[in-house]
């Protein structure tokens, strides 16, 4: 499932594509991925809009046109987005073509999603899940007074799951968690309410390690040619670290794997 890094390199190709420009036509071919219209008020509404912004929060993309008009956008598993080329035949897996024109300069960006599992949701205001969606740790940052705090309060929950609540962090997901865990040395069963102040910052900088990283192999276009995580399905290879061979177990239906050598497993706090 596309994560922090990803969603955010889509919209940053949205912003070059889409900002400033105005929505000349809308293709929906494929009615079952829109939200909450059916696809001829989707077409109307969107046709004539100039886009002002291009946003994200955590997993969602919101796009901003004059006046209160806002598109929002999640890629589930196999969304994205591309340019495509104006009057040739539609991409394969193409959902929704957006032709967009800036000036005298015409072209066109299609949604591509093999699986359909992504929504497009048409609205006149936030909706209540951008609403809901905790501080997202690149574009707000994370304050680690603030994560320790809400990490306490996961009684039940080791960090690995906590860090998958969008209202504790929005946009990390399960690769990015287990990539931050490895780097700030925590064993991803260890209760959320265990870790230190220490362990918080060294998890911070965790995050911002792991999501610059993918964010540059995304850029450079490696991402996706081979495995370029550090921990992520690795199992039974050496941790570059310690030597130690990596381990794959289930978090609450997740894979996660993790390093038993130098990730350590934390007690909970004495209260």
């Amino acid at each position: 499932m596309p994560e922090l890094p990803e969603v955010e390199h889509n919209r940053r190709n949205l912003e070059r594509w889409l900002r400033g420009a105005r929505v000349t036509a809308v293709h929906a071919p494929d009615a079952r991925i829109l939200r909450p219209v059916a696809a001829r008020s989707f077409v109307r509404q969107l046709t004539g809009a100039q886009v002002e912004a291009v946003e994200r929060r955590g997993k969602w993309i919101r796009v901003r046109m004059a006046g209160e008009l806002r598109l929002f956008v999640h890629l589930g598993m196999t969304g994205w987005f591309e340019p495509s080329q104006l009057g040739a035949v539609p991409l394969r897996f193409e959902r929704v073509a957006f032709e967009v024109a800036r000036g005298s300069k015409r072209s066109r960006v299609s949604y591509v999603d093999p699986r359909r599992w992504g929504r497009l949701v048409l609205a006149h205001e936030d909706i209540e899940t951008w609403n809901a969606l905790g501080p997202d740790p690149l574009s707000d940052g994370v304050d680690p007074v603030a994560l320790r705090e809400r990490l306490a309060r996961s009684k039940s929950r080791t960090i690995k799951e906590a860090l998958l609540d969008q209202s504790v962090l929005a946009g990390v997901g399960n690769i990015q968690a287990i990539e931050a865990l490895w780097k700030a040395k925590i064993d991803p069963r260890s209760p959320a309410n265990a870790l230190t102040a220490a362990h918080v910052q060294a998890l911070v900088r965790g995050l911002h390690w792991t999501i610059e990283r993918t964010l540059k192999d995304l850029a450079k276009g490696e991402h996706g040619a081979k495995n370029p995580f550090r921990v992520y399905g690795r199992k039974g290879e050496p941790c570059p670290r310690c030597g130690t061979s990596f381990e794959r177990i289930e978090l609450a239906g997740r894979t996660t794997t993790f390093c038993p050598g130098c990730q350590i497993r934390l007690a909970p706090l004495s209260t």
